[in-house]
């Protein structure tokens, strides 16, 4: 019972939260910002960190380490071991500014699809009804990443359920080669164990210890990496991450040298 009433607490933050409190900031920028897109993102990053500050509340068992370097990351491009659904708004809540890759389905949604398609999001799919909106992005992509802001991938393309590193797509690496920004790779821990592939409640009773860490950064610069050697290395550094995660160990002795423990630090 106690999971169900975190899970629908939180879900009702998800509509009620937005229709009430964010819809109408999205729609004045959408209306008068000057600057649409960065509008956008700024709003979904407070709209997630609210989550995240109401499931650290309604879960005080679950501890978080947040490496404080990631929310300082600019002008790069980022790529992720891939576990739950709560992945990607954890890296929205984190990074100052940012696009992703979304499910092109995901595109079509009403009110959904308005919202990160202004946001800039690039959608999986470049084919069909999708390739505008693909050439559009790709065009502007060497000036956003320039002027600070950050793409992150989770080059697996999915979540991977028994925690094996699957075939990378190498798409955001040929963004990060063409743009010459630096490619940043994280490593996530049990954020499926909070929240299961496959499940809709929060698994929020036992105590465990979340974690999400810069592990490597391969600075941009001459000569620039062949794209085989880059997603070689990244791979390696996945399989790392992996390596370290223990199954029925529920924490890990990493901490940030400054020792953050708070997402919205």
């Amino acid at each position: 019972m106690l999971d169900i009433g975190v899970t629908l607490t939180c879900w009702l933050y998800f509509t009620l939260g937005f229709l009430i409190f964010f819809s109408p900031l999205y729609i004045v920028a959408a209306l008068f910002s000057s600057s649409k897109e960065e509008a956008f993102q700024r709003y979904n990053r407070a709209f997630y960190r609210g989550f995240f500050a109401l499931l650290r509340t309604l879960a005080p068992r679950q501890h978080w380490v947040i490496d404080e370097r990631i929310q300082a990351l600019r002008s790069s491009v980022i790529v992720c071991n891939h576990r739950s659904y709560l992945d990607p708004l954890l890296l929205i809540a984190l990074l100052h500014r940012s696009k992703t890759v979304v499910k092109s389905i995901f595109f079509t949604l009403p009110i959904f699809g308005w919202v990160i398609r202004i946001a800039g999001y690039l959608p999986a799919t470049a084919t069909g009804r999708f390739a505008g909106m693909m050439l559009a992005q790709m065009a502007t992509m060497e000036a956003y990443l320039a002027g600070g802001g950050n793409l992150f991938v989770f080059p697996e393309g999915t979540r991977i359920r028994d925690g094996s590193i699957g075939a990378l797509n190498q798409g955001a690496l040929k963004i990060a080669r063409q743009c010459r920004a630096p490619v940043h790779i994280l490593c996530l821990h049990n954020t499926d164990r909070l929240f299961a592939p496959g499940t809709f409640v929060f698994s929020t009773r036992e105590p465990r210890e979340i974690s999400i860490r810069l592990v490597e950064t391969i600075a941009s610069g001459e000569p620039q990496p062949r794209l085989a050697d880059l997603s070689h290395r990244v791979r390696e550094v996945l399989e790392r991450c992996r390596s370290e995660a223990v199954p029925g160990n529920e924490t890990h002795s990493y901490r940030s040298p400054n020792h953050p423990s708070e997402i919205e630090q």
